[in-house]
């Protein structure tokens, strides 16, 4: 919950930012959670807490606290997110549920600031397309500028700073960063949903330092396919990690669509 946890120095415009926070998340469980359910675990009448989904009341801050806490307490968030990824069976899944929820999106923004409090950060970085949501949401958090790294040159724009993306096939790509966009010794945070090969996050820490010249200041993911550590080099002093971990026999073909309640220990969870 970052520097709401600790209610040092905390700005009214924080507080409501926190408040809706929590009405947020209510919504996020409301789709799997009946009223009654969530007024027995938040010792909350159904219609206080229907109001506050319905966005017709804000908690008080101290409430909004108590009832974050309760959930974080109760419900593995994380197991919530990972409900929501769609298997096809051959190994791949589809996370477009995730990165267009609005909660999801600002729960990895707010675990990402946690993890880099009193770190100087001037750009947020990621490549199109499915990073952005996620890059955009910890910008607006941040009050920051987001960089996306792109597979095609904008029109209009004259200078590039380019990195070569090598798949596992052979087949070359090139990204395309505006050289305004990020200059040399300002300080990055890369974003993106998921870690796969590493192949896009290895071009991205290339294009950081040695092509601009820029320093990273952390790496951070939604979702890594096996161990994520084993497929990237994180630089020295760059704070790195990834929020949920899927097990790579997990991602093996199957007939199954979904992974099914008694396959669910196969998944590993990153700790909050």
């Amino acid at each position: 919950m970052g520097r709401l946890g600790r209610d040092d120095n905390i700005t009214k415009l924080e507080q409501l930012k926190f408040r809706i926070k929590v009405i947020e998340l209510l919504r996020f469980l409301k789709a799997e959670y009946t009223y009654s359910q969530l007024s027995r675990l938040l010792g909350l009448p159904p219609t206080v807490l229907s109001r506050y989904v319905l966005g017709h009341v804000v908690p008080a801050y101290e409430r909004a606290k108590k009832v974050w806490h309760i959930i974080m307490k109760a419900i593995n968030i994380h197991d919530r997110i990972v409900d929501r990824l769609e298997f096809d069976g051959n190994g791949f899944f589809d996370n477009t549920a995730i990165i267009n929820d609005p909660f999801i999106r600002k729960y990895l923004a707010t675990w990402i600031i946690d993890k880099i409090e009193g770190t100087r950060v001037n750009k947020i970085l990621t490549a199109a397309v499915d990073g952005i949501p996620l890059a955009a949401t910890l910008s607006d958090e941040l009050g920051i500028p987001t960089v996306i790294a792109k597979k095609e040159k904008e029109i209009g724009v004259s200078e590039f700073w380019t990195v070569d993306l090598i798949r596992g096939s052979g087949f070359r790509e090139t990204l395309y960063v505006p050289k305004r966009s990020i200059k040399k010794r300002e300080w990055v945070v890369i974003v993106d949903d998921v870690i796969r090969t590493g192949e896009t996050q290895r071009a991205l820490i290339e294009l950081v330092t040695k092509r601009i010249g820029a320093r990273l200041a952390g790496i951070f993911a939604l979702i890594s396919v096996g161990n994520w550590r084993e497929k990237i080099e994180v630089p020295d002093g760059c704070i790195a990690d990834v929020l949920i971990t899927l097990n790579e026999d997990y991602m093996k073909p199957n007939p199954g669509q979904r992974g099914k309640k008694g396959e669910e220990r196969r998944v590993a969870r990153k700790r909050p």
